[in-house]
Parts: C-alpha cells; sequence; structure tokens
C-alpha cells in the first residue's frame, strides 16, 4: 500500500481516523451520513507491538454497528508515527521537483529504504530577490504503512489510500481561496495546518502538554501564534480568513479560550458551513472531522502535490 498517490473512481469511501486512543469513522452520500467511534482498549500504546492488532479491532467494531456503504477506505495515520520538515528549492518542473525533494529528504530525514515519503508543494515563497517553491515533507517508516494498510484491510475495509491529515482537513473546511488555519487535537499532538481553499500551504505537529486530562491551552496558543507569525511572514496571511478547531476536545469553551489567546475568532469546526446539515453526534462532533475529510477524498482533487 503506498503512502499517499492518487485515486480515481471512487465512489464514497468510508474515511478511517486513527489516533493513539481511538478509532473514527465517517461516510458522507446523497443518502445521508454516518459515524461510527470506538476507543481502544486500555494500556495500549501506539509504540505497542499490538497497536496495530488493536487498531484492526476497533475499526471492525465500529464497522459493525454503523450502516455503511460499501467498503472501500481512505485512512490517515496518527501523527505520532509521522515526522514532518520542510524545505525550498527553485522552482522547477513536477517530475524533477519528485527526485530533488527525495534527494534532500534523504540527506534530512536521514532517509532509508525502509521509509515512505510524501510532499506538498505550498507555494512560491520570496527568498531574497529569487522565487522559492516551499515544500512540505512528511515521512514514516515502510512497517508503520503496512501494518496500518493491514489492520484496515483486515477489519474488512479494502484501503484504497493512506491520506495526510493536513489534507483532509483543508479539503473538508477550506473555502475557495481563503487563508484558513485549522488547529486538529489529538491525544499527544496537535497539527496546526495553514491552508487556501484546499492547498495546504504549512503543517506543523505541536506537541501537547497537559494538567491531568486538560490541555494546557497557554503552551498550544504560544506555539500557535508562532506558526500564525510564520505564515504571515512566508506567505503573507497576516489574520487568517477564518479558523477552526477539530479533533477530539474541540469544545466551544476551548475555542473561546484560543479565541482570547489569538486575537483571532477560532471556532469549533462543526460550525463551519461545509459541515451543515450532516448530523453530526452531539457529544464532540468535530472529533469526526478527520474522518470526515478522508472521506471526501474522491470529492475534490488529492491536495498532496507527490508521493512516494
Amino acid at each position: 500500500m503506498g503512502f499517499g498517490g492518487k485515486i480515481k473512481g471512487v465512489g464514497n469511501p468510508i474515511g478511517v481516523a486513527v489516533t493513539a486512543k481511538d478509532v473514527c469513522l465517517a461516510q458522507a452520500s446523497s443518502g445521508g451520513c454516518v459515524f461510527e467511534r470506538e476507543p481502544l482498549s486500555e494500556g495500549v500504546a501506539i509504540t505497542d507491538p499490538n497497536f496495530h492488532t488493536e487498531t484492526q479491532r476497533a475499526i471492525a467494531t465500529a464497522l459493525r454497528r454503523g450502516k455503511f456503504a460499501g467498503r472501500q477506505a481512505v485512512s490517515a495515520l496518527p501523527a505520532e508515527l509521522l515526522r514532518y520538515k520542510t524545505l525550498r528549492l527553485p522552482p522547477m518542473p513536477e517530475e524533477d521537483m519528485a527526485q530533488a525533494v527525495a534527494w534532500e529528504a534523504a540527506e534530512r530525514f536521514q532517509l532509508t529504504e525502509n521509509q515512505a515519503l510524501q510532499h506538498y508543494r505550498a507555494g512560491q515563497v520570496n527568498q531574497g530577490n529569487e522565487k522559492r517553491e516551499e515544500i512540505i515533507m512528511l515521512a514514516a517508516e515502510n512497517n508503520a504503512v503496512y501494518d496500518h494498510a493491514a489492520a484496515v484491510k483486515q477489519a474488512g475495509l479494502q484501503p484504497i489510500a493512506i491520506d495526510a491529515t493536513a489534507a483532509a482537513l483543508a479539503r473538508l473546511l477550506g473555502s475557495n481561496d481563503q487563508a484558513t488555519l485549522t488547529i486538529h487535537l489529538g491525544e499527544t499532538i496537535a497539527e496546526i495546518v495553514g491552508h487556501r481553499g484546499d492547498q495546504v500551504i504549512f503543517d506543523k505537529p505541536i506537541e501537547l502538554t497537559r494538567e491531568g486530562e486538560t490541555i494546557n491551552t497557554a503552551a498550544l496558543t504560544r506555539e500557535v501564534s508562532l506558526c500564525v507569525r510564520y505564515l504571515s511572514v512566508t506567505f503573507g496571511v497576516h489574520k487568517p480568513d477564518a479558523a477552526w478547531l477539530a479533533g477530539k476536545g474541540a469544545t466551544q469553551a476551548f475555542a473561546q479560550q484560543l479565541t482570547e489567546g489569538l486575537h483571532t475568532a477560532v471556532r469549533t469546526a462543526d460550525q463551519s458551513p461545509a459541515l451543515n446539515g450532516l448530523g453530526l453526534p452531539d457529544d464532540d462532533p468535530s472529533q469526526f472531522c478527520l474522518a470526515l475529510g478522508l472521506a471526501s477524498r474522491n470529492q475534490r482533487g488529492p491536495a498532496q502535490r507527490g508521493a512516494a
């Protein structure tokens, strides 16, 4: 199973979002939407050899409960299993860019044949008096990719693509050419995604610190502020046109805390016009955003610009 890539001729796949604590499944169609969540067993860490076996069990359980149509699935690896880096290269054709990115990744990631690579072309930026292409790279161990795909397949689904969180969220929450900031809360990592419409221009994981079960909002706000500053300096996004909070625990109270700290209106993603009328569950509805974005992969072209 490849990491990233393009798919064709797919109807409405099931989106499978896997975190360190649970799995969320979603499928949207003209006939209505289906949502299911299943927690992983307590004590199974993401580094545990049994993690993918437990993931398979959770997916299969959620699949049996929900009235899903078909068995094709688009999934995403947990952020904890990915590494992220950015680089800048001179403008060049896509075929040359893919080769240049692979060469750079081999050095910066210490990439080996046992690792898979995916990249986005975020857009052109000024570097001195020259134009450069901003590239976002994601790398994962091949074993993690294969184990993830095997868990999805053995749970009874047909995996057709492994997408990236940023691509799925940009597809779901992007609006025309608006500059949008999406903060996706995971178990141990918050992924900060900047996008114009469905084009990803920024993607950074931030380690979450917690006090018990409560996320340290001040620490997260500081990190997100730095991301907003980078977007301003690099892409001229002085203030996002929209800012969304997604993922498990994306409550209105939390969004208000971020609003006060960032001086930018942050709303929970379930309030996005893109999610109107989908019948999201009342309990923590924004936790299904990633699964919905994965399920929409074939509806608007893949956001990623290349994959190894």
